[in-house]
């Protein structure tokens, strides 16, 4: 093509030799920058809001004056045929085709899906379950159930923050429609992300998968329930997202070592595995301390405060120093608790019914992603939130979001996927 563009003129016919062009236009980025600034108002106030809308409104005028007769196109000019590409010609028979049955066939490509109603089903499901674990901590805790709801809401409204805890027990209009808001639009999208990925999901091995699931509520619900006897004040102090990090790593290094030790006794091996995985476990609670610049003494402490009474009741700041006979409890409980963890499982798993991958993906996927979007979106609008959040309550909520979520998508029909290449209407009456 020649670089000599010949706009169009509404009463001009078009040239010989020639193909109509859109004319380059900055009018969809600008645009979206318009509409990444009013998304950004919804967080960072009314100013963005502001710029947001005349970015859009100039964005929307430069498109559709493009749009226009004559504006947004012009003619370019063929080469001669002489100076043209050669056509390329296809030579049959020298790519051998995949037949069904050959290994390598199809590859890791599902050949049925649910269809996108399924995922919105199982968004829709999970949404209705998942306030039931809510609003019991609400009543349990005293709050009332509207607590659980404003936090939820202060995932996007500003200032939610500087709400005392009696003004949060409340009861506000303009929270709980925020809240059903956001509360609808993330389980929607949660289930339709989940539709999608559940056929292209492996399956996992049982000792994983109990690993992963069973480890981080065992551990969380025993330094949950020990913390409020000994030291009720520290369950605001701990960083619940790092330390179930930290237990779900536990649990996937002691199924690994268990599995690997499958010859030797039960005891023997949740002995080994308790203690690969207490090795291991305190790397993503070292890494929390260090990111947050609390210091790799402060979940130390934190551990130590789970039967030592007394600790951080003057002031949490004492947490981030180092104490030598905190230090020494915490090893203790530490040792104690990732081999009795590692004995536990390596007696239990043998006797273990298989977990369906659904299910075992529900219930470890959609904690994870849930609760680190929650979390982000609370560092960015309200950190202050983030201690007024009871996490082992949140994940658990969570975690039932994911258990119903996949059993309402695995229930549902699923639709066959026809080899690549073939009419989608060629198996028609296949069942």
């Amino acid at each position: 093509m020649t670089s000599e563009p010949h706009p169009i003129s509404p009463n001009d016919p078009a040239p010989r030799n020639s193909v109509e062009m859109p004319k380059p236009t900055v009018a969809p980025m600008v645009l979206s920058l318009g509409l990444i600034l009013l998304a950004a108002g919804v967080v960072l106030g009314l100013e963005f809001l502001l710029v947001g809308a005349v970015v859009v409104l100039f964005g929307l005028g430069l498109w559709i004056a493009s749009l226009l007769p004559g504006r947004g196109h012009f003619h370019e000019l063929l080469l001669a045929p002489e100076q043209r590409a050669r056509p390329i010609v296809g030579v049959e028979g020298l790519v051998e085709q995949m037949q069904p049955g050959r290994a390598g066939y199809r590859m890791q490509l599902p050949v049925k899906v649910h269809p996108i109603s399924a995922g919105v089903r199982g968004g829709i499901f999970g949404g209705l379950a998942i306030p039931v674990p809510a609003l019991i901590y609400g009543l349990v805790s005293g709050h009332g159930i509207w607590y659980p709801v404003n936090l939820l809401a202060g995932m996007v409204v500003p200032s939610v923050d500087k709400l005392t805890v009696t003004e949060l027990e409340r009861f506000s209009p303009t929270l709980l429609i925020a809240g059903i808001f956001i509360h609808a639009a993330v389980s929607v999208s949660f289930g339709l992300m989940y539709g999608v990925l559940l056929p292209t999901l492996p399956e996992i091995p049982k000792p994983f998968a109990w690993g992963g699931l069973l480890m981080p509520l065992l551990w969380t619900a025993v330094s949950f329930s020990l913390m409020a006897v000994v030291n009720p004040t520290l369950q605001k102090g701990v960083e619940w997202p790092s330390f179930i990090a930290s237990q779900f790593v536990f649990g996937i290094v002691a199924a690994l070592v268990v599995v690997q030790a499958h010859r030797r006794p039960p005891v023997v091996a949740g002995i080994m595995g308790g203690i690969a995985g207490g090795l291991l476990m305190p790397i993503p609670a070292v890494l929390w301390g260090l990111v947050t610049r609390r210091g790799i003494w402060y979940p130390v402490n934190l551990l130590a405060g789970m039967v030592e009474r007394g600790i951080g009741q003057e002031s949490l700041d004492q947490l981030k120093l180092f104490h030598s006979d905190w230090f020494v409890v915490a090893l203790v409980v530490h040792a104690a608790l990732s081999l009795g963890f590692g004995v536990v499982y390596g007696l239990a798993l043998p006797r273990l019914p298989v977990i369906p991958g659904p299910m075992c993906w529900g219930g470890m996927l959609m904690p994870m992603l849930w609760t680190g979007v929650s979390f982000g979106l609370m560092g960015v609008v309200n950190p202050v939130l983030q201690q007024r959040v009871d996490w082992p309550w949140f994940v658990v909520s969570q975690f039932v979001f994911g258990l119903v979520a996949s059993i309402a998508v695995i229930r549902s029909e699923t639709i066959r996927v026809p080899p690549a290449g073939a009419s989608p209407y060629a198996n028609v009456g296949e069942p």
